[in-house]
């Protein structure tokens, strides 16, 4: 995983200033979601793209709001007080209850006793878990990196949990949080984090010009009473190889879409039946009680 030296290196766009997470969702550039988005359809990814004029505001979910906490708290924890407030807002954040106590703490994130007593919890054993001390150790968060693909005229971007610098080179980490951790580990085109990793480790290089020597994804189960369920987990060489080849072509295609919509405003080019397709009995339906 070093970095090619015959590689064009791209320029980092210093011009763009982010200043907050709105900030760096809101600009155009494509992003390691947006990729593994196009991955599962062209439709979903422009559904969800910061290209398209109509996409409506993302909802703030639990989930959403739950792992960004327990990113905080990892990454960011002298970031926690001024981000977020601990009150009483019912079983449901689509209340009034909610709305009132966000408007009483503007700028900041509701959250209840339970959401952090649990991201606490799975803080407290991340830090006494051996391997993720031995990783994560040295790692600071790195800040967005927003770059110019030169070969395909398109603006990216990279919000990077943590970097490390070791006497070897490079080291990326991400934290993630799952349900199922097994399913994650063993069918990885599911969420597709191979894709992810490629996009960070493009980044990195566009940035300081080396390729990085690992990517490091931390998972921490987010079941309550399963904290202590943690995977330190690497991609195979194979499979990033895989996934730098799939991330070249769908970032070569997202990009040449965009401009054709800039230049026919033709949602179209994204729909998610573009093309005639056909009804077919299944064999097994064809088969049946012919056994």
């Amino acid at each position: 995983m070093r970095l090619n030296p015959m590689m064009v290196i791209s320029p980092i766009r210093k011009d763009i200033k982010i200043k907050s997470d709105d900030d760096y969702f809101a600009y155009p550039a494509i992003s390691a979601s947006q990729i593994k988005t196009y991955d599962k359809s062209p439709y979903e990814f422009w559904r969800t793209s910061p290209f398209n004029p109509e996409k409506q505001p993302d909802a703030e979910t639990d989930a959403l709001v739950f792992g960004g906490l327990t990113h905080c708290l990892l990454l960011e924890p002298k970031e926690v007080q001024n981000r977020y407030v601990i009150a009483d807002f019912g079983q449901s954040r689509r209340n009034k209850k909610h709305e009132a106590i966000k408007a009483e703490n503007p700028g900041k994130i509701v959250i209840n006793q339970d959401e952090w007593n649990h991201a606490t919890a799975m803080l407290a054993n991340l830090r006494s878990h051996p391997e993720v001390k031995k990783i994560a150790t040295g790692a600071t968060a790195e800040l967005p990196i927003i770059w110019h693909n030169q070969e395909n005229d398109v603006d990216c971007k990279a919000k990077i949990d943590a970097i490390k610098r070791t006497n070897q080179g490079i080291v990326l980490i991400d934290y993630k949080t799952s349900s199922d951790i097994d399913s994650v580990i063993k069918w990885p085109e599911k969420l597709q984090y191979p894709l992810q990793a490629v996009h960070y480790c493009e980044a990195v290089r566009e940035k300081y010009g080396e390729y990085p020597i690992e990517f490091v994804f931390i998972i921490q189960s987010n079941k309550p009473g399963y904290e202590d369920v943690i995977a330190v987990c690497n991609i195979e060489q194979e499979t990033f190889e895989a996934a730098q080849d799939i991330w070249a072509s769908h970032l070569y295609n997202i990009s040449h879409k965009i401009k054709a919509f800039e230049e026919t405003k033709d949602k179209h080019i994204f729909a998610a039946y573009p093309e005639r397709v056909y009804m077919r009995y299944s064999n097994w339906y064809l088969n049946r009680g012919n056994d």
